[in-house]
């Protein structure tokens, strides 16, 4: 593994033009890696049909420890390219690596993706997932570059929601409770309106053509990786055609460490 392009090698990003200080003008932002603790999110048994039952939980296999080297302290300024798409929590855009410095290490294209300001806890939650399924990164979901944040400064705003989407950033929160059931942690950071988070992510290819037949091996494939992902005790409820996409073109040479040899083509978003 190339430790200067590692998953955990980035230490903080500072971010140009999207926030506004008490003046109107607008001021860079430094976010920092944030690690989310591994009881983040409770552990729920599934009964027949996927419903959860109030019973303790079952016995689960902790989560194997990390293979990744220790974390780097890269400082990396991002730039903020098209908009691909926003939904119920977040939005989502292609964004490229400012090089500042000659020797910075090259990453392949990346996504940010970054909330709403009431939506702070569906980030979190879904880093800590990119963290459980370390396993699958770069083979069944794409690789995630870090969960970074900041504290918003007193007078200053992050209105990139509502130009982005038309949306205000107060839009009211209408997760459903059970999302957070159990976990305090998910339920304060839902409260807070003074954080801005942005999951980093390595870029997919394109969705699944339209209009003609799925070739047997890829329809294996996509029942594939939801599999594997079950496998490890993950419920993933959100199967949607624009959720499955095609792997980096800059890394299709990949092999699959997967009994699924399509899996390694094909993502989930």
């Amino acid at each position: 593994m190339d430790v200067s392009t590692a998953l955990n090698a980035i230490s903080a990003l500072t971010i140009h033009g999207l926030f506004t200080d008490s003046g109107g003008t607008n001021s860079p932002i430094i976010l920092h890696r944030t690690v989310a603790p591994l009881d983040l999110v409770p552990f729920l048994n599934l009964v027949a049909g996927g419903v959860r039952d109030d019973k303790p939980p079952k016995p689960y296999i902790p989560r194997p420890p990390s293979t990744l080297p220790e974390p780097g302290d890269l400082h990396v300024h991002l730039i903020f390219g098209e908009k691909k798409g926003w939904g119920r929590s977040s939005f989502v855009h292609e964004v490229n690596i400012s090089r500042q410095r000659l020797f910075q290490p090259i990453f392949l294209p990346l996504f940010s993706r970054s909330h709403d300001l009431k939506r702070r806890a569906e980030i979190a939650r879904e880093a800590w997932f990119y963290d459980e399924l370390e396993c699958l990164q770069g083979v069944v979901l794409p690789r995630c570059y870090g969960w970074f944040e900041a504290e918003l400064a007193e007078g200053q705003s992050f209105d990139h929601w509502t130009r982005a989407t038309g949306r205000s950033s107060e839009t009211e929160n209408s997760n459903p409770e059970w999302r957070f059931k159990g976990s305090k942690q998910l339920t304060e950071m839902s409260d807070s309106r003074n954080y801005v988070s942005v999951l980093l992510l390595e870029k997919l290819g394109d969705t699944l053509p339209i209009g003609v037949p799925l070739a047997d091996d890829l329809v294996k494939g996509i029942y594939g990786m939801y599999g594997e992902v079950a496998e490890l005790g993950a419920e993933h409820r959100d199967i949607r055609y624009f959720n499955i996409l095609a792997a980096p073109k800059a890394r299709l040479h990949s092999q699959a460490c997967l009994p699924h040899s399509l899996v390694a083509y094909i993502h989930i978003a």
